[in-house]
């Protein structure tokens, strides 16, 4: 018995290491930058860069927006494409109003942007995380976080009901002759 409660509790610890990624890689986060530059790609469904005068009926044009740290001078590059209703579920529908953001900043040398993203940089992969805005911001300082503070404390809620109920459940399941 305790063999079996042992792979459970590891299954469960797995279960919520994967969610926790998961949440880190989806959640929005922002960033105060300078925008340097932008960028469009004809890449195909894989995501693979295309020779556009060769572009096939399966392309797709991404617009990447480079930015740097006001700061550190760190260089970053952002993905900016539409989620549409995929996962995860932003909505977005705007990559072109983004885009021209960017670009009215990008001629703003020192004009800090705030940019709002979600994902990763995976060099390995030639992954970049997807900027879903980029605006004027006259401080150095990030925002704080509301939506993912709010989104946690409800999920945090939520793991916690259930984990009441269900130990609710199992001791009147005990109890029971």
């Amino acid at each position: 018995m305790e063999k079996v409660r042992t792979v459970v509790l590891t299954l469960v610890g797995v279960v919520v290491v994967l969610l926790a990624l998961l949440l880190v890689w989806a959640l929005p986060q922002h960033r105060v930058v300078h925008v340097d530059g932008h960028e469009v790609r004809r890449v195909d469904m894989q995501g693979n860069v295309v020779d556009p005068s060769k572009a096939v009926a399966s392309t797709r044009d991404v617009y990447f927006i480079n930015v740097s740290d006001p700061e550190t001078g760190t260089v970053h590059v952002y993905r900016n494409e539409d989620t549409r209703f995929g996962f995860p579920f932003y909505m977005k529908f705007d990559s072109p109003e983004v885009l021209a953001r960017a670009q009215m900043l990008e001629k703003q040398p020192e004009q800090l942007a705030l940019v709002t993203y979600y994902g990763w940089r995976i060099k390995l992969l030639n992954e970049f995380p997807n900027a879903v805005n980029v605006e004027v911001w006259n401080s150095r300082e990030e925002p704080f976080p509301v939506f993912n503070t709010v989104f946690l404390s409800v999920l945090a809620i939520i793991v916690l009901v259930l984990w009441w109920k269900w130990r609710q459940f199992r001791r009147r399941r005990a109890a029971k002759p």
